[in-house]
């Protein structure tokens, strides 16, 4: 199985941290040493040569999506993957380095030549030093171009400790090498451009040193036709690598002509700062590229969705924070005077920081899928709109009119890229009431610029104050949305250090596992379900099958599937009459517990779609539980959904979120008011299938008993990322309706009466009733004596017993607002 996204993501960031935090360390001994006009200069000059990377022809993320799909085209074998492997690295490599060395004569240095004669306001002195430096950019263009190729191999193959690594090393030594050549008092900017560039070239041989490591030393060949077929991809990738840049360093250049080159270090240096802080889902985002490439399309689709609301999630509070700060960090980072003007650059860039944090997981997207020729041009449009507005707005507001032009620009860039994938609503709706939290922020933060002589018009602790307000509201948030992943890890961590009891079965002797699937009327979808599980990347498995009696071409499709795949496929045909969803697993279950000898059984329905990786994704769940659990305790797993509509296009990626659930609640009295255990999600150990059945005929639902049994008996564990699409079609047994205004009001219709209420709570109790019917003796007596409270309690029960009952004895819902309706209907009686 490919590493975890969240440990990728956590390279990613230290990667790019160690950088930040050595950016805000030496950026005041270099203004220091050289000078704040010297530090613009060499600032653009290395943006030049940043921009000059496009001549790699966009090969870098060509190889990168290229290497990540591989894996999921079919007809290579091991052996053919890893020569095709080698053969676009070297092929991608030979031609970046071939073409840049020609670019970096002919256009670079011309170029170059006329920015710095005759274009920026520079100084005669420092217009030398940059002359000179040119020769030493000249040498470097052909090997900074070789890096993209270099890291998009190891992104691809996702060997990201590599890339990182490598890339540190070239970055730390970038910074410090520099300061070094200051501190000796060699400040000219030669000495300082050649000492950053021996820095790169470390970590340029240290990556390709890694490539080889990660690719197995593969022979170096060069094929045309593979250089073909990747510049195809790659030149819509070099259109992007032409414009992204320009929109990005262009900024620094108006300002240079039209300001100066101290307007430029006060530019840059909250720009460069701010950036830092996209750390964060620049990492996720690296991540997450090879896994858009390798997914189907709705997989992909649904991974995306999760990144934005990531994002959007943990990027408020830092923005806020960020704008809370910005003015008293920077003023005792580098003075007030160098503040005073910097501040409000720093406070809009925020805004932005945010915007564009949130565009990296559908760019990374479109790009991955192939796409690369969307981003392109909707960067061509930006461009069109960008420059004229940016030479405006710096002529009209200075520094900050550049600040809130990338601002728009971003926003702009976001707006595009949702309409590509078809998902602006669902964005909008997820992210507003965050994006308003920021704008608030800002506009507070902002208050005290409003008059002519920065009299403020909100005193410092009211400032304070309500800044910190909307700092916790974000945090809460943010926690609302995180807190299932926190309690994931934090339950993993704690459970690899309880003893051993039975260790994990090692690949060689995979467990069996026998999956369920009952059917009443599913022809619409049913092949497109049993499709996906025979397509399982984890084999070992059995589809036991029972039609309930249906009435349209479910039969005669079962029929045949069960002929195709007699060696995969169980058709459970035992002539009974209709049994209803209960009775059907009931039977399947029992058969499997009875004739089966598969190790673990997980239950389907007729009508979703599996992700391909969702047994084994369980699968691995559950050993890692029965680890130190052991295999005679009853064990459930069970994860998230992405909720669909009949033709998967995804309405939310994660169930529990669209209906404010909280799978950490699995203790027993809180199963008993409300399941979270969604069935086709479950899988269950032997230990877990010969406690709960025989499954009562009166329960509420088969998968509820189940959550109850392991919740009593033995462990429960969640997996927080969804495995399938939940399909919504209209016709589902039980279905996802999104908590909010209009489920909060047809709850209320539902519950109109007390007599509804009650009627509602006497089918949860009469379930409570049965469990204890069969399992009080095996339950301690306080739990008993819970369990009795509850399925006794009756309208004609005291109010205050009612409430302790289900808020002190911690029979309650899930949030806080079905918990306040639930305590106005008991105290109504």
């Amino acid at each position: 199985m490919p590493r975890s996204i969240g440990v990728s993501t956590v390279f990613n960031f230290s990667g790019r941290a160690l950088p930040a935090v050595l950016l805000l360390v030496t950026t005041p001994i270099y203004l220091h040493l050289i000078g704040v006009e010297r530090y613009g200069a060499m600032s653009i000059l290395w943006l030049a040569l940043g921009y000059f990377g496009v001549f790699d022809l966009g090969l870098g993320r060509a190889v990168a999506q290229r290497i990540a799909q591989l894996p999921s085209l079919k007809g290579f074998s091991p052996k053919d993957m890893a020569q095709t492997r080698g053969d676009i690295f070297w092929t991608s490599l030979v031609a970046s380095i071939v073409v840049s060395s020609i670019a970096s004569v002919g256009l670079f240095w011309p170029l170059m030549e006329l920015v710095i004669n005759h274009v920026l306001h520079i100084s005669q002195e420092l217009r030398m030093e940059a002359d000179h430096s040119i020769w030493v950019l000249l040498l470097f263009l052909p090997i900074a171009t070789t890096l993209s190729v270099l890291m998009g191999t190891l992104e691809g193959t996702e060997h990201f400790g590599y890339l990182n690594a490598g890339q540190l090393s070239g970055l730390v030594a970038y910074q410090l090498f520099p300061l070094g050549m200051a501190l000796l008092g060699h400040v000219t900017l030669p000495y300082l451009m050649s000492a950053a560039i021996l820095g790169r070239m470390i970590g340029s041989l240290l990556l390709f040193a890694f490539c080889q490591k990660a690719l197995g030393s593969p022979r170096p060949r060069f094929h045309w036709k593979l250089l073909t077929s990747l510049l195809r991809y790659g030149g819509w990738i070099t259109i992007s690598a032409i414009v992204g840049p320009i929109m990005n360093i262009t900024d620094r250049f108006f300002i240079g002509v039209k300001l100066g080159m101290s307007y430029v270090a006060h530019y840059v240096v909250p720009f460069n700062m701010v950036m830092y802080g996209g750390i964060l889902p620049q990492s996720l985002a690296t991540a997450l590229f090879p896994r858009y490439a390798a997914l189907s399309e709705g997989e992909a689709q649904t991974t995306m969705l999760m990144a934005v609301r990531l994002i959007a999630a943990v990027m408020v509070p830092l923005s806020i924070l960020g704008i809370w700060w910005m003015h008293g960090f920077l003023t005792w980072w580098l003075g007030s005077a160098f503040a005073a003007p910097s501040a409000i650059v720093g406070e809009l860039l925020l805004v932005g920081l945010w915007i564009n944090a949130i565009a990296h997981a559908p760019y990374g997207y479109l790009q991955a899928r192939g796409r690369a020729d969307l981003t392109a041009k909707f960067h061509l449009i930006e461009l069109a709109v960008y420059l004229p507005t940016l030479w405006w707005a710096i002529s009209t507001w200075g520094i900050a009119g550049a600040a809130f032009t990338w601002d728009l620009r971003v926003f702009m860039d976001l707006g595009l890229l949702l309409m590509a994938i078809g998902y602006v609503k669902a964005v909008a709706s997820t992210i507003m009431r965050s994006l308003l939290l920021v704008g608030l922020s800002f506009w507070v933060a902002t208050l005290p610029m409003a008059t002519l002589h920065h009299h403020s018009l909100l005193a410092d602790p009211w400032f304070n104050a309500i800044e910190g307000l909307l700092l916790v509201i974000a945090l809460i948030a943010t926690w609302r949305y995180s807190n299932r992943w926190a309690q994931h890890f934090w339950t993993r961590r704690r459970d690899r250090h309880r003893p051993t009891v039975a260790p994990i079965t090692r690949e060689g002797s995979d467990p069996m596992v026998a999956i369920v699937m009952a059917v009443y009327n599913g022809a619409a979808f049913l092949e497109e379900q049993v499709d996906s599980i025979l397509n399982q990347t984890y084999r070992h498995f059995h589809l036991y099958i029972r039609d309930d009696g249906s009435s349209d071409g479910s039969p005669a499709i079962l029929e045949r599937l069960s002929r195709e795949h007699s060696n995969q496929i169980t058709l459970i045909q035992d002539g009974q009459q209709r049994r209803g969803v209960v009775g059907n697993f009931q039977i399947l279950l029992d058969t499997v517990h009875r004739q089966g000898r598969e190790s673990y059984v997980m239950l389907a329905d007729q009508d979703d779609v599996w992700f391909s990786d969702k047994v084994a994704r369980t699968l691995q769940g559950m050993r890692e539980t029965e680890r130190w659990a052991g295999k005679d305790t009853p064990v459930l797993i069970h994860t998230d959904l992405c909720v669909a509509d009949a033709h998967l296009h995804v309405t939310d990626p994660s169930f529990w979120y669209y209906q404010h659930l909280d799978p950490t609640k699995d203790d027993l009295r809180s199963l008993c008011m409300q399941n979270m255990v969604t069935g086709c999600t479950a899988m269950m150990n032997r230990a877990l299938l010969a406690k709960a059945l025989p499954i009562p005929a009166n329960v509420l639902m088969h998968d509820w008993w189940l959550g109850l049994v392991s919740a009593a008996f033995g462990v429960i564990r969640f997996l927080p990322k969804a495995t399938m699409f939940y399909r919504q079609h209209g016709r589902n047994d039980t279905g996802a309706k999104k908590f909010g205004v209009g489920y909060l009001f047809g709850a209320l219709r539902r519950v109109r009466s007390s007599s509804e209420f009650w009627r509602l709570m006497q089918r949860m109790q009469q379930q409570v009733a049965l469990f204890l019917e069969r399992f009080q003796s095996d339950l301690n007596p306080g739990m008993a004596a819970d369990l009795r409270r509850f399925a006794h309690m009756a309208p004609e029960t005291s109010t205050r017993e009612r409430l302790y009952i289900v808020f002190i004895r911690h029979f309650s819902r899930h949030g806080w607002v079905r918990n306040l309706g639930l305590a106005m209907r008991l105290a109504i009686g």
